[in-house]
């Protein structure tokens, strides 16, 4: 590694010799400081004057190009970095940013070298019309890419809904992300959604689990109006939340240590609908087991209330 660090900093340090070698020829050559040598060989140099600054204008553009690109590139590493975003994304984004400074970096020499520049730029402008036109699809893809490395909408691993879709990211590419389907109810379908990266750009994106495989998950008891809702209430509070102490609750602790008592409790609330009353209780959980356990949940508070005589 040190090996490595004190090769590129000694050819950092020959770039900028180089450049400052070029430089001093480029300001000779164009200020015509040949002196001595200029009146015996003007005959001779006159013919390639022009030729040599044009050779050192494409060397000094190049190290400068090169320059800036090393520098820059360490500091966009570093920034995705601390975004902690995947070597994968961050390894490709940089070639393509310098794939990106060198085409930038050609037109900087051509607009130098050639003195009908307004003409090239036309040209230039044209092809970059039809290029754009052409590929507009996939360059909107690569931009959405680019929003999701830099934004983190989402990575893998969260459950996301766009477009009326479910599912579970499970790839993210240039052009697609990939999802595992999900229900409604958060249950595989077993089938696989290639979702174009510009849905980023335009349309909004729900985040179940951003940050955490830990989503609000709720149950309903429905009651119509001759039940005893009172009781119904009071069954289920207090079935809930032992059935959330016994099975959820040392998995909050670890996973929440520091904010594990705005969690501890189950919130049940009580609402009235067009047919008659439901008992809703809310509980935070892990999305991957979510199901298994509200499934467990249902049974008991069921169970519970039919021993107790409520009718649903």
């Amino acid at each position: 590694m040190l090996q490595e660090k004190k090769s590129q900093s000694n050819n950092i340090i020959i770039q900028i010799f180089l450049l400052i070698a070029a430089l001093f020829g480029y300001f000779i050559l164009k200020n015509r400081g040949f002196g001595y040598f200029n009146y015996i060989f003007e005959n001779i140099l006159s013919s390639y004057i022009k030729i040599l600054e044009n050779i050192l204008i494409i060397l000094i553009v190049i190290i400068l190009t090169n320059l800036f690109i090393k520098i820059t590139r360490r500091i966009i590493k570093r920034y995705l970095e601390r975004k902690q975003g995947s070597k994968k994304d961050i390894k490709l984004f940089l070639t393509v940013y310098k794939y990106f400074v060198w085409v930038l970096a050609v037109f900087v020499t051509f607009s130098l070298l050639f003195k009908q520049i307004g003409s090239l730029i036309t040209s230039l402008g044209l092809i970059g019309f039809g290029i754009t036109f052409a590929l507009q699809k996939p360059i909107l893809n690569f931009v959405g890419w680019i929003t999701i490395v830099f934004s983190k909408s989402y990575k893998i691993g969260d459950i996301i809904s766009i477009n009326n879709m479910n599912g579970k990211v499970y790839d993210i590419r240039v052009m697609y992300t990939n999802l595992s389907e999900l229900t409604a109810e958060g249950d595989s379908t077993g089938k696989s959604i290639s979702m174009p990266n510009e849905f980023v750009l335009t349309t909004p994106i729900i985040n179940y689990t951003k940050g955490t495989s830990y989503v609000w998950d709720t149950i309903h008891i429905y009651l119509n109006y001759q039940s005893n809702w009172k009781k119904a209430l009071k069954i289920i509070e207090k079935e809930s939340q032992e059935f959330y102490d016994k099975n959820i609750k040392n998995d909050m602790r670890k996973a929440f240590p520091q904010t594990y008592n705005n969690y501890e409790k189950v919130v049940v609330r009580l609402n009235i609908y067009e047919k008659g009353i439901y008992i809703k209780a809310r509980y935070i959980i892990n999305f991957d087991v979510a199901n298994q356990l509200k499934t467990e949940l249902y049974k008991n508070l069921l169970e519970k209330l039919r021993i107790k005589g409520v009718v649903l």
